[in-house]
């Protein structure tokens, strides 16, 4: 185009709009749905448009519908952009024209979902097409928890989506292992925050994205913090910071004056997870739909070897990893380093007074704190070393005692599209959100599955919080309590009648019905209990009532 007119200029400007929404290659049309876009942003009731540029977008929309989908003659554009001429502002409309040309690079793949109608079973109920819903990517705050192998990707995928303010959270730093499916990072990024550089790097990539970035636990963080986001995705590697989360954005949702809860509260969960060639992807949307904690007891659990193996004949690297965790660490009586401890002499404390004996276990294990999972490593080698067995690794410590699974690149890819789609779907409301479960499967081929996981009525977090429990006359207090705990993953501070009669409160003294039979304690064959009790992970406790019966 020689000519330098103002129609010419916004014209050009116009025409190098990349993406679908650009000019067919080797033609001088431009797509209907194009058209469409530039019009709407001219009419954009959120801008200050004058009634010149406005006008023109109302000319512009009624050429693009002529066409009824067909491609739109350049040479028709340009003859309306130069009869309208005197009536608009070159300077604003050729603005404009800069707009949508960065729109059509930025949502170019999500314009045609976003801004078209779709048909009832393919969109919510209320949807309207338009600018709105891209305005809606770039205004809403999303929370990404976790920033390793699903934690990169969903940021990625995010930012490429459109999503422009992000937080990121994430405790670990970076090791040697994670540069081969963690994308972000670099050799030079070893020991830094996984946080910190992703943030960093996605943001350098796309200089329009805002992300927020801390190295701190989830549980740090206020109501408050939360409240702020309108969706959370999370890439999580261990089940407690999982339970938690799930409960924190389940407080979250209040309630009207009709205990309907308020729509505008709700903050749901994307959690992604993969083992190996295997992912899931799930969508919680309390408190509509089952929570994490509905599905938590099919978590698979580590695996658990015969206490006389690894004490007396280990033989692969597992078993001197499990000795150092389960039989040295609680020997532990101080740990500055994993060079600087304390631990107890057994052949010294064999002859001294049991009063005068060390505490035992004294040690919390932080599984994130370095020197702990060091000081590990250094125990299991020494005790390969003595039975001849190779294989002990920092590596296969981590992976042993955090029951980490080694994770694939194509399945994080996979798994983390998947919770970006949700999150985008339930953003914009252009598609259903998944109710409420794609797993997906490629061990042996590729094969997935959606389905809706049903609430169990027995959750502590969505459902009632009332415990049934039947025991046996002369089961004693003590093992109806561990049971509640092996089952519930519940820590029991007391235990009482209906009447007040309390049967177990330690910290009132009251431990002396532990070895009694429950026929000699409870008032009859079925009978409420009040039980308050502490779930794992958490440090407040609630009340339960718990049903307890004998059988007929």
């Amino acid at each position: 185009m020689a000519s330098t007119t103002p129609a010419s200029r916004i014209l050009k400007a116009i025409l190098t709009g990349p993406g679908q929404t650009g000019p067919s290659k080797g033609t001088q049309d431009l797509s209907s749905e194009a058209l469409s876009l530039f019009a709407s942003l001219l009419q954009d009731a959120n801008a200050t448009r004058s009634a010149g540029a406005r006008a023109l977008g109302e000319k512009t929309k009624t050429l693009a519908e002529s066409c009824e989908g067909q491609p739109v003659s350049v040479a028709e554009l340009r003859a309306l952009l130069e009869e309208e001429q005197k009536n608009y502002d070159e300077k604003e409309v050729y603005a404009v024209a800069q707009l949508y040309r960065r729109r059509t690079r930025d949502y170019h793949s999500l314009l045609p979902i976003l801004t078209q109608t779709s048909v009832e079973d393919f969109a919510f109920m209320g949807f309207e097409p338009g600018l709105k819903n891209v305005e809606a990517l770039s205004t809403k705050k999303v929370l990404c928890v976790g920033a390793g192998g699903l934690g990169c990707e969903i940021l990625k995928n995010l930012a490429l989506s459109g999503v422009k303010n992000i937080v990121v959270i994430d405790l670990d730093t970076i090791d040697v292992s994670n540069l081969n499916r963690q994308f972000l990072f670099r050799r030079k990024d070893v020991g830094k925050p996984k946080a910190q550089v992703a943030a960093e790097f996605v943001m350098k990539r796309k200089p329009d994205v805002k992300i927020e970035w801390h190295k701190k636990k989830i549980q740090e963080f206020d109501d408050d913090f939360y409240r702020q986001f309108s969706v959370v995705v999370a890439g999580l590697d261990n089940v407690k910071a999982r339970l938690w989360l799930n409960s924190k954005l389940y407080s979250l949702v209040q309630k009207d004056e009709d205990g309907d809860p308020e729509i505008d509260t709700i903050i749901p969960l994307v959690d992604g997870g993969t083992e190996g060639f295997s992912g899931q992807a799930r969508f919680f949307y309390y408190p509509f739909s089952a929570c994490f904690e509905c599905s938590a007891e099919d978590v698979k659990e580590g695996p658990k070897f015969e206490l006389c193996t690894i004490r007396s004949t280990p033989r692969i690297a597992e078993h001197c990893i499990a000795y150092a965790l389960l039989l040295e660490w609680p020997k532990l009586v101080s740990l500055t380093s994993h060079t600087d401890y304390n631990i107890v002499d057994e052949e010294k404390e064999r002859g001294e007074p049991q009063e005068k004996k060390s505490k035992i276990g004294g040690l919390s294990l932080d599984k994130d704190n370095p020197e702990h999972m060091t000081w590990l490593y250094e125990r299991a080698k020494e005790r390969a070393a003595k039975f001849n067995i190779s294989g002990v690794t920092y590596n296969l410590t981590m992976q042993y005692v955090k029951n980490i699974i080694p994770a694939i690149a194509s399945t994080n890819a996979v798994i983390s599209a998947a919770c970006t789609n949700e999150a985008i779907k339930y953003l914009t409301a252009c598609a259903p959100v998944l109710d409420n479960y794609f797993s997906y499967y490629a061990q042996g081929g590729c094969y997935t599955r959606t389905f809706a996981y049903q609430k169990n009525p027995e959750c502590f977090t969505c459902g009632v919080q009332e415990i049934s429990m039947e025991v046996a006359p002369n089961q004693t207090l003590k093992e109806l309590m561990e049971a509640i705990e092996k089952k519930y993953r519940l820590g029991i501070r007391s235990l009482s009648t209906e009447d007040m009669k309390i049967l177990y409160n330690p910290g009132l003294g009251a431990t002396e019905n532990l070895a009694s039979e429950l026929k000699s304690l409870l008032p009859g064959s079925a009978c409420s209990l009040i039980m308050s009790a502490r779930r794992d992970g958490y440090s407040k406790s609630s009340n339960y009532t718990l049903r307890v019966s004998f059988p007929r």
